[in-house]
This record gives C-alpha cells, sequence and structure tokens, in this order.
C-alpha cells in the first residue's frame, strides 16, 4: 500500500522576494538577516550559492520557508505584501500538483530518510527553474523539466540515503532534544564547542525551517550532559 506524502518544503528566495517587490536584492537579504538575528536563527540554515548567469560570480541567498516570509513582509506596504503573498499562492498549488506517492515504510527512520532525500531533489529543482528564468530560458513540457531535475539529483539522492546512516546516534538537532527532555538549549554554546573541538556542524531537512543544524554527541554530552544513545534508544 502506498501513502500519498507531500514531500515538498515550500520556500521562496530572497531575490524573487526583491524582483516582486521591486526593492534592492541587498536590502532584502538585509531585511532577511535582522529576522533571523531577531528570531535567534543560524542564517547558514537558510543560505545557498547562486552563481549569476551574466557575470559568473558567485553570490549568497537565502531560501525562505513560507512562515518565515511572511514574517519577512510584515512590515512592507499592503501593495508589496499582496504582490509576495499572490507568488505565495501560485507555489503552494504548484506544490500540490506535484505531490509525490512514497512507499508506506515499515522503519520509520527509513521513510524519513526518502523524505529527506526527495526533499534535497525539490530543492535542486527550484534552483535549476531559478537559473531558466534568469537566464530567459523557457522549457514548455512540465515532464520534461521534471525529468532534467531528477536525473541530475538520481546519484546524489544515493549518497544522501548513505550518509545518513545512523546519524541518529552519533547527531542530534536542538529540536529534536528538547522534544525528548522537554529542556530548553543553547545552539551558540553546541556550535562554540564543535568548532574549538574540530567536529563537523550538519544540516538536515526539516518540514517548518527547510533545514536544522543537527550537533555530534560529543557536544551535547560535553556541553549539557545529554547521552544521545541514551535519549534516543
Amino acid at each position: 500500500m502506498n501513502a500519498i506524502v507531500n514531500t515538498n518544503i515550500q520556500t521562496m528566495s530572497h531575490r524573487e522576494i526583491a524582483k516582486l517587490t521591486g526593492k534592492e536584492d541587498r536590502h532584502v537579504k538585509r531585511d532577511c538577516e535582522v529576522m533571523f538575528s531577531e528570531l535567534e536563527l543560524d542564517p547558514k540554515g537558510y543560505a545557498q550559492n547562486w552563481t549569476h548567469p551574466q557575470n559568473g560570480r558567485t553570490y549568497i541567498e537565502y531560501m525562505l520557508p513560507k512562515d518565515l516570509v511572511e514574517t519577512l513582509i510584515t512590515g512592507y506596504s499592503i501593495k508589496l505584501r499582496h504582490a509576495v503573498l499572490l507568488r505565495l499562492r501560485e507555489l503552494e498549488e504548484a506544490v500540490k500538483r506535484d505531490l509525490i506517492a512514497l512507499p508506506n515504510f515499515s522503519d520509520p527512520v527509513e521513510a524519513a530518510r526518502a523524505w529527506a532525500d526527495q526533499v534535497e531533489a525539490k530543492r535542486l529543482a527550484c534552483k535549476e527553474r531559478d537559473h531558466a528564468i534568469e537566464t530567459k530560458a523557457h522549457i514548455s513540457d512540465k515532464k520534461t523539466a521534471t525529468a532534467m531535475a531528477t536525473a541530475s539529483v538520481k546519484s546524489r539522492q544515493a549518497e544522501k540515503l548513505k550518509e545518513q546512516l545512523g546519524e541518529s546516534k552519533n547527531y542530534a538537532s536542538v529540536k529534536a532534544v528538547e522534544s525528548k527532555t522537554g529542556r530548553k538549549f543553547n545552539w551558540r554554546e553546541l556550535k562554540k564547542w564543535c568548532v574549538e573541538h574540530g567536529k563537523k556542524i550538519k544540516d538536515i531537512a526539516d518540514a517548518n525551517y527547510g533545514t536544522v543544524k543537527i550537533y555530534h554527541k560529543d557536544a551535547w554530552n560535553a556541553v549539557y550532559g545529554i547521552n544521545l544513545k541514551n535519549i534516543f534508544s
């Protein structure tokens, strides 16, 4: 039996928001960074590289989930908010037409990995779509566009699943540990310990924020006395 699962995390780039509102790219980017600071969010969790099709230079762009898009434009004029919200509605309708059927895994961990992998594929497809818009390329056949995106991520999907095997015992996000323990934790302390001790900080897909940071088991143990193996067993 198959379960129909919407594996798309709806996002909008700060560059697209700038175009819709007529604001300068750098001003919208600054607004994003102020918002991240106020909400105590790590900007790196929403940043990705974007290469300008004309000058070939690489810049940072922020990909925002729906809730952060709506938060960002709260202070904008009615006309500008309306333009962005109309675009969000268009994107949501596109997502509804793109429901993906996944096997009903008996192992929830495997199901979650497959879900995260599909999210990664969707993000890449959105990035390629934006690049096509910038270069004024027109792809009229939706099936062809989907096939192109799928082919480009096929190999990395397999590697992504392998990379995530066993990470529940070695890495965890602040949200996950807070949910298990009922306590509150400061991600800055975990990040500081990882940097000082050479432990890698990784990103995983998150349904609310696009991605979240996960921190090494040694950082959790050293900073907060948390044994990930015990709380996630």
